[in-house]
């Protein structure tokens, strides 16, 4: 009986346990993608052109990106703990930065603000797994974490919108940043033990050495095919509901601000359904590659299919092609696992955030370039047309379908393995 208890309290620790780090996630995925709903809002309010929307959003991502490295080497000595305390606080500040900004200057400096604190938000909880769980749950853990974590997304999408028009994306922006000092507080209770500290039995490593650690985790075979996939994967999905998307239903047929915020919500639920199938594939196949391939090879096709008939017929056939996006470019669990299994375990925290910082590089390459090519071609335009967005979208899909010949050269740990 005693034991019984005791495996019933150490399984809801566990659920409590994902619930608060799949938090931390659902923030940085609900302000990452945040700008896409609100985007014809802030050019009208704040008069801002498709290049400057382009740099609003993708300055989250270039900073994201540049604080990987130290981010990986704060996990690393101080604990995955300790990072996400720490970065709770930039959030806080930059939610209320942006919620009060009156021009692309401040919309920049809360956007920069936010993505410091977010950058812990994934790879903080992702080694926590790796430390206090067995190696093959942590595909199925990566899975669920970003599937409860999507939620962010989700209110990104309708939600967002809805607040939008009720009481301003301003007080939104204020009301989430008292969410993220309250997950804060559940953080210092919740997130205890070995796992949340520095890696057990290492001893504390020099400056110098953790660099070497960095170098070491570059060097490392397969790393930079899987970085290039990483880099176009997430940022496929993110540059239609973090940006374009929205503009997008807006500019080519017409849809108001609750119409594109029920399209890419259809997008981010399939996302969440996507996370937890993908997350579940490499265990029924037994390696990463093909599954992750397939994925990418789906979302190749749908981004073609919306360039040459995403303009034709009702909004509803785009909300289709959305959906089936947000499943099909879901697989980064496998992504995640393949890379953990590429690096030994004193550097994994480093590795994982160099992957990290390839997703987080891809979204602010493309965001900001689809930008100016929009720009290019909308000219003053305050409506872009549809020859704009076809060029977006393409540019897009070449990346992926470059980024997964490359990524099948490989090695898969796991496929060696069976």
């Amino acid at each position: 009986m005693t034991a019984s208890i005791r495996g019933r309290t150490a399984r809801a620790g566990v659920v409590v346990l994902v619930a608060v780090l799949a938090t931390a996630t659902a923030i940085s995925q609900f302000y990452r993608n945040s700008v896409g709903v609100i985007a014809t809002t802030l050019a009208g309010e704040l008069q801002l052109t498709a290049g400057q929307l382009g740099v609003v959003s993708s300055s989250f991502f270039l900073i994201f990106a540049l604080c990987q490295i130290p981010v990986g080497i704060v996990i690393d000595r101080w604990g995955p703990r300790a990072a996400l305390l720490g970065s709770s606080a930039f959030v806080v500040a930059g939610s209320w930065v942006f919620a009060m900004a009156s021009g692309e200057a401040g919309l920049i400096a809360g956007r920069l603000l936010l993505g410091i604190g977010c950058s812990t938000f994934f790879m903080a909880p992702l080694v926590i797994y790796a430390r206090a769980f067995p190696p093959r749950t942590f595909a199925t853990l990566a899975g669920i974490q970003l599937s409860i974590s999507s939620f962010g997304t989700l209110g990104a999408t309708a939600p967002l919108a809805w607040a939008t028009a009720t009481v301003g994306w301003r007080t939104a922006f204020l009301a989430a940043g008292l969410f993220a000092a309250i997950f804060a507080a559940a953080v210092l209770v919740v997130v205890r033990g070995p796992a949340a500290g520095p890696a057990p039995g290492q001893p504390r490593e020099s400056f110098a050495a953790t660099l070497r650690g960095v170098g070491a985790a570059v060097r490392t075979a397969g790393f930079w095919p899987l970085f290039l996939m990483s880099f176009s994967t997430y940022s496929t999905f993110g540059l239609i509901i973090g940006l374009w998307g929205g503009p997008y239903l807006a500019h080519v047929h017409g849809a108001d601000l609750g119409a594109q915020g029920r399209a890419l919500f259809v997008m981010a639920a399939a996302q969440i359904a996507g996370t937890l199938v993908w997350g579940m594939a490499d265990r029924l196949v037994g390696a990463y590659k093909p599954v992750a391939a397939a994925g990418a090879g789906a979302t190749v096709a749908l981004m073609v299919v919306l360039v040459l008939f995403g303009h034709a017929g009702p909004p509803g056939r785009v909300e289709i092609i959305y959906g089936l996006l947000g499943f099909f470019c879901a697989f980064a669990p496998i992504l995640v696992a393949h890379g953990k299994s590429l690096f030994p375990p004193e550097i994994t925290g480093r590795g994982l955030s160099l992957i990290n910082m390839g997703t987080m590089t891809g979204s602010f390459a493309t965001q900001w370039l689809t930008g100016l090519v929009v720009k290019a071609i909308a000219g003053p335009a305050t409506v872009y047309p549809l020859t704009a967005f076809q060029a977006a979208f393409g540019m897009q899909a070449a990346l992926l379908g470059i980024a997964t010949l490359w990524y099948c050269t490989a090695p898969d740990p796991r496929r060696s393995l069976r």
